[in-house]
């Protein structure tokens, strides 16, 4: 079994008060093992490095003020659904500091590039046509403020993926 990790931002209970709901109607895989999250690096570094990591982090974030995002409306990749940031430049500003420390992880392992498109993914679908004929409840625009990361792992077992060190932002 390999444990690997990963770099996220987990919102507040008020945006998983709306996401967690769809995610076990349409991601119920996915919700066994994490909740609601964005994203920053992933698969990010062996888990034997985690501790070392997490120094440079708290370095690298002590750096960068807290910030907030408001997360309205959808979005869509293939075959996924996501709540989408109404302005995404404060996550991709946060991005790339973390990712210029660490440039040997590229998002997702580079399969879609260097740059990061900041998403919370509240669905997955079978086919393209499934994703376009399922209805999303609306919601209210969430606002909430990022003070955190979370450096995480887990495995592929259908089993809850853990934090293994919380990262403040400074500033």
């Amino acid at each position: 079994m390999t444990v690997m990790t990963a770099l996220v931002i987990f919102p507040p209970h008020t945006v998983q008060a709306i996401a967690v709901p769809i995610m076990r109607q349409y991601a119920a895989n996915t919700i066994l093992r994490i909740c609601g999250h964005m994203t920053l690096l992933a698969p990010f570094v062996p888990f034997e490095e985690a501790e070392q990591a997490a120094e440079t982090l708290h370095t690298v974030c002590a750096r960068i003020k807290p910030f907030e995002v408001t997360l309205s409306g959808y979005g869509h990749f293939p075959k996924v659904a996501f709540m989408q940031p109404a302005d995404p430049l404060p996550i991709k500003s946060l991005f790339r500091k973390t990712f210029d420390a660490f440039p040997l992880y590229p998002p997702y392992g580079g399969a879609f590039g260097s740059d990061l498109h900041p998403h919370l993914t509240v669905a997955e679908f079978a086919t393209e046509d499934e994703l376009r004929t399922t209805w999303l409840p609306d919601y209210a625009p969430l606002t909430f403020i990022v003070d955190r990361i979370h450096l995480i792992y887990g495995t592929d077992d259908p089993l809850p993926w853990l934090t293994y060190s919380a990262i403040p932002l400074g500033g």
